[in-house]
């Protein structure tokens, strides 16, 4: 679903587009803000721990589990 959310962003700071990247997935938000984070810290040249950059992945696995069971139970329905 196209919502115009590049061009909502063009003129937004990297903190003011996150809000925006949550309402792309309902479900599973964190997947759409892990990739942003990952292109702003590309581009920035920040490098995150280890520890950190494990997180995100846990809870964008979560959000991505948790997105197909419920695209499973509704099925079911």
């Amino acid at each position: 679903l196209h919502r115009g959310t590049e061009k909502l962003i063009e003129a937004k700071t990297y903190l003011q587009a996150v809000p925006y990247l949550d309402r792309l997935d309902y479900c599973a938000p964190m997947n759409q803000e892990h990739a942003f984070a990952l292109a702003a810290e590309r581009l920035l040249g920040i490098e995150v721990p280890k520890r950190g950059q494990l997180i995100r992945v846990l809870y964008s696995e979560m959000g991505r589990i948790m997105s197909h069971i419920l695209n499973v139970t509704t099925q079911a329905m």
